[in-house]
């Protein structure tokens, strides 16, 4: 839980300082989350099953969006 005095200290910073705190805590977490995954490990990847003209229909919106946009 955080202090009183660190939430008072983090208010009193100046625009820069509140910024730069953001960024080390956001670092700080991509790091622990870093740490939970493996490398070279695989992971299974959970889909609803019985989506699978969703996701071709997601595929073709995608598809027709890029044309639209050249």
């Amino acid at each position: 839980m955080l202090s009183e005095n660190l939430i008072h200290a983090l208010r009193a910073l100046n625009r820069a300082d509140k910024l730069r705190a953001m960024q080390v805590l956001v670092t700080e977490l991509a790091v622990e989350e870093d740490a939970l995954l493996i490398p070279g490990a695989t992971y299974e990847l959970s889909t609803p099953y019985g989506n699978e003209d969703a996701a071709q229909l997601l595929a073709q919106f995608l598809e027709a969006s890029k044309k639209d946009t050249l």
